[in-house]
């Protein structure tokens, strides 16, 4: 890679909704720029999706919280989780600026709005928020999930975390531009013009 990467920055955020494209989206970059990729759900473990690719199948207490709350519920619950992750996801990100050694950092993950909209202010810190239309997360959720496969309880749980996935997406997505941090619509770019417009924000700036 030709462009020469600020070198003041250390951390590289990568935030948005489920299924918006996080993980590829912050591997294929920390790819082009040589850095390390980790994710926010590493540092605390939260009901996730509510469906599973082999046969253990899903766990009852992640069921019971899909069926027994309301949408707007579980919005709140995922948030509480996300308020309470944020000293974590604030140490990771000072020790990573303030440890040279360790290799500059891709972090992704939907627990980054809290930090990102308390005007955190760092010049070793960039920030994207990725979103997406509800056609586009409900088409990849369904897909992901196995929706039209699935049996009645599965596509209810299915359906209660896409109603909790909407409803994140455009609560967040709001908030983080309301605080100055970059949105960008994932459905109005390919692939590689994500990372390339990213990539042109972590250029350094020219001396004039």
């Amino acid at each position: 890679m030709n462009k020469r990467i600020d070198p003041n920055l250390r951390v590289f955020l990568i935030g948005g909704s489920s299924n918006v494209g996080k993980s590829a989206l912050a591997s294929a970059l920390a790819g082009k720029v040589g850095w390390r990729c980790m994710s926010t759900d590493r540092l605390a473990r939260y009901p996730g999706r509510p469906w599973r690719q082999t046969t253990a199948g899903v766990a009852e207490h992640v069921a019971h919280h899909y069926l027994n709350s309301r949408a707007n519920e579980l919005l709140e619950s995922v948030i509480l989780h996300h308020r309470k992750m944020s000293p974590l996801v604030a140490e990771l990100i000072r020790t990573t600026v303030k440890d040279t050694g360790s290799g500059r950092l891709v972090l992704e993950g939907s627990a980054l709005w809290p930090f990102i909209t308390t005007g955190h202010g760092l010049k070793e810190v960039g920030a994207v928020w990725l979103t997406a239309s509800s056609e586009t997360l409900r088409s990849r959720i369904y897909e992901g999930s196995g929706f039209l496969t699935a049996d009645e309880k599965g596509r209810a749980l299915i359906s209660r975390f896409l109603e909790r996935r909407l409803l994140f997406d455009q609560r967040t997505a709001q908030l983080v531009r309301d605080h100055g941090c970059r949105v960008l619509d994932v459905d109005e770019y390919t692939a590689e013009e994500l990372i390339g417009s990213i990539i042109d924000g972590l250029v350094r700036p020219s001396k004039r």
